[in-house]
Protein backbone atom coordinates (compact mmCIF):
# COMPACT_ATOMS: atom_id res chain seq x y z
CA UNK A 1 0.00 0.00 0.00
CA UNK A 2 1.13 3.12 -1.08
CA UNK A 3 2.44 5.89 1.81
CA UNK A 4 -0.59 8.42 2.48
CA UNK A 5 2.25 11.20 2.16
CA UNK A 6 3.66 10.62 -0.91
CA UNK A 7 0.02 9.76 -2.59
CA UNK A 8 -0.52 13.14 -1.62
CA UNK A 9 2.51 14.80 -3.16
CA UNK A 10 2.04 13.27 -6.40
CA UNK A 11 -1.24 14.55 -7.06
CA UNK A 12 -0.78 18.13 -5.27
CA UNK A 13 0.52 19.40 -8.19
CA UNK A 14 -2.49 18.41 -10.97
CA UNK A 15 -5.33 19.35 -7.99
CA UNK A 16 -3.25 22.57 -7.70
CA UNK A 17 -4.04 22.57 -11.62
CA UNK A 18 -7.72 21.72 -11.63
CA UNK A 19 -8.40 24.37 -8.58
CA UNK A 20 -7.17 27.21 -11.12
CA UNK A 21 -8.50 26.13 -14.33
CA UNK A 22 -11.91 26.47 -11.94
CA UNK A 23 -11.19 29.46 -10.84
CA UNK A 24 -10.03 31.16 -14.02
CA UNK A 25 -13.05 29.44 -15.62
CA UNK A 26 -15.56 30.83 -13.54
CA UNK A 27 -15.25 34.58 -13.97
CA UNK A 28 -15.40 33.95 -18.00
CA UNK A 29 -19.07 32.90 -17.78
CA UNK A 30 -19.69 36.34 -15.98
CA UNK A 31 -17.65 38.26 -18.33
CA UNK A 32 -19.90 36.55 -21.50
CA UNK A 33 -23.17 38.46 -19.81
CA UNK A 34 -21.89 41.79 -20.14
CA UNK A 35 -22.02 43.83 -24.20
CA UNK A 36 -18.90 44.80 -25.50
CA UNK A 37 -19.05 48.53 -26.23
CA UNK A 38 -20.95 49.08 -29.53
CA UNK A 39 -18.92 52.50 -30.87
CA UNK A 40 -15.47 52.76 -30.63
CA UNK A 41 -13.73 55.99 -30.43
CA UNK A 42 -10.23 57.19 -31.55
CA UNK A 43 -8.41 60.30 -30.95
CA UNK A 44 -5.13 61.13 -32.68
CA UNK A 45 -1.59 62.16 -30.36
CA UNK A 46 -1.50 63.99 -33.47
CA UNK A 47 -4.34 66.09 -33.50
CA UNK A 48 -3.19 69.32 -31.33
CA UNK A 49 0.57 69.19 -33.37
CA UNK A 50 1.49 72.93 -33.51
CA UNK A 51 4.38 72.66 -36.18
CA UNK A 52 7.54 74.61 -36.30
CA UNK A 53 6.87 78.55 -37.06
CA UNK A 54 9.93 81.12 -37.46
CA UNK A 55 9.63 83.47 -34.34
CA UNK A 56 10.40 87.16 -34.78
CA UNK A 57 14.46 88.10 -34.45
CA UNK A 58 14.92 90.38 -31.64
CA UNK A 59 17.76 92.28 -31.00
CA UNK A 60 20.42 90.79 -28.39
CA UNK A 61 20.80 94.07 -26.55
CA UNK A 62 16.78 94.50 -25.93
CA UNK A 63 16.73 91.04 -24.84
CA UNK A 64 19.49 91.93 -22.40
CA UNK A 65 18.76 95.24 -20.94
CA UNK A 66 14.83 93.80 -20.65
CA UNK A 67 16.31 90.64 -18.59
CA UNK A 68 18.71 93.23 -16.64
CA UNK A 69 15.08 95.87 -16.44
CA UNK A 70 13.49 92.52 -14.79
CA UNK A 71 16.16 91.52 -12.51
CA UNK A 72 18.32 88.47 -13.71
CA UNK A 73 18.43 85.35 -13.72
CA UNK A 74 16.83 85.54 -9.82
CA UNK A 75 13.72 87.33 -11.15
CA UNK A 76 13.43 83.84 -13.52
CA UNK A 77 14.41 81.73 -10.80
CA UNK A 78 11.89 83.11 -9.06
CA UNK A 79 8.80 82.91 -11.18
CA UNK A 80 9.68 79.56 -11.50
CA UNK A 81 9.40 78.67 -7.88
CA UNK A 82 6.16 80.82 -7.28
CA UNK A 83 4.69 80.16 -10.86
CA UNK A 84 3.89 83.94 -11.43
CA UNK A 85 5.50 86.21 -14.12
CA UNK A 86 8.07 88.34 -13.76
CA UNK A 87 7.10 91.96 -13.86
CA UNK A 88 7.62 93.77 -17.19
CA UNK A 89 7.32 90.27 -18.90
CA UNK A 90 4.41 89.52 -21.68
CA UNK A 91 2.40 86.60 -20.99
CA UNK A 92 3.85 84.04 -23.93
CA UNK A 93 1.33 81.83 -25.95
CA UNK A 94 4.05 79.31 -26.16
CA UNK A 95 6.84 78.87 -23.33
CA UNK A 96 8.85 77.66 -25.79
CA UNK A 97 8.68 80.52 -28.36
CA UNK A 98 11.99 82.48 -28.82
CA UNK A 99 14.21 79.81 -27.67
CA UNK A 100 16.34 80.15 -30.78
CA UNK A 101 15.84 83.28 -31.82
CA UNK A 102 13.92 83.01 -34.80
CA UNK A 103 16.93 80.52 -36.15
CA UNK A 104 16.36 76.87 -37.20
CA UNK A 105 18.98 74.77 -35.28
Amino acid sequence: MPNPVSLFRSLLPWLSLLAAGAALAAPAEKNQAHSLPTKLQYTSALATYQGYTDQAVQSWREANDRVGRIGGWRAYAKEAATEQAAPDTPPAANPHAGHHQGGKQ
